[in-house]
């Protein structure tokens, strides 16, 4: 199920737990969408420590075996180890945290210019702020956000247009620092070269001072032409935090051996990704 407007802060999760050099964190995100009253329900599980952060993209049934998609990294955040098995062979592939995005951002901008798409700057607005309960023993803030969007091109003789409304309501918690490499990855998301991604980000981003615990976004699609609208939903949760001894953090953070996936192949895992909601917030 794509979902490319449901912009949702899987990555957040590395930010809420404290860490110690000799401990680190695993916590689980419960995810379901919802289309065209279609129900897919996922999950992530992210193991982290001072230096290092992996997350697991699993299935409802949360088990993680040795054909589970995973990205990964070990230094800090700087680099990211991506791996999934395909075609039967485990493939992966080791790529720069900016020029990853500088990629993503270079390849929608193509398509974009291909198509001869016109895209309006997404318009954000804050319309609620509020205490919200506790999640996991954290005192949050209940904030919702409010997306415009609009783009249209021109095929032949017919005009195409499209208008985007997303609702998306948020419970972040600021009684934890941000996590070293949280901060890395979202200081990229905004190093794109797509000025309508860059600036959407950073709006989003200016109105989250903290982990985002819960999330519940609506994004109605509308094709003005025919007068239809799409409704997509989706939410998440953090459920459970567990503290992990570094014996059970150095059998989690092994590096892979795997086929190389090859330029291809890693446009199609990033594009993925991305669609998924799996590598934004």
């Amino acid at each position: 199920m794509k979902k490319l407007q449901l912009l949702l802060p899987i990555i957040l999760v590395i930010s809420v737990v404290s860490f110690s050099a000799d401990a680190g964190t695993r916590a689980v995100v419960e995810a379901e969408a919802i289309e065209n009253g279609n129900v897919e329900k996922s999950a992530q599980i992210v193991t982290f420590d001072e230096k290092r952060a992996r997350i697991d993209f699993v299935g409802a049934d949360g088990k993680v075996t040795d054909q589970t998609p995973y990205i990964m990294t070990v230094d800090g955040g700087n680099s990211w180890v991506m791996g999934d098995k395909p075609k039967g062979e485990f493939y992966c592939t080791s790529m720069q945290t900016e020029q990853f995005f500088k990629t993503i951002g270079g390849k929608l901008t193509g398509a974009i210019d291909f198509f001869n798409v016109k895209v309006e700057t997404p318009t954000v607005k804050k319309t609620v702020e509020e205490p919200g309960p506790e999640i996991l023993g954290y005192k949050t803030t209940h904030v919702q956000l409010e997306t415009h969007a609009r783009a249209y091109t021109r095929l032949l003789f017919f005009k195409f247009e499209y208008k985007v409304k997303i609702i998306d309501d948020m419970w972040y918690t600021t009684e934890r620092e941000i996590h070293p490499i949280r901060k890395k990855w979202l200081d990229a998301l905004t190093q794109s070269g797509n000025k309508v991604i860059d600036q959407f980000i950073a709006d989003l981003l200016g109105n989250l001072p903290g982990p985002v615990l819960k999330t519940q976004s609506v994004a109605a699609i509308t094709n003005v032409r025919k007068d239809e609208t799409k409704t997509l939903e989706e939410n998440t949760i953090f459920t459970e935090f567990e503290e992990l001894a570094k014996e059970e953090l150095d059998k989690v953070f092994v590096m892979p051996k795997c086929e190389p996936m090859d330029e291809k192949e890693v446009e199609e895992k990033a594009k993925a990704l991305f669609s998924q909601g799996r590598i934004m917030l």
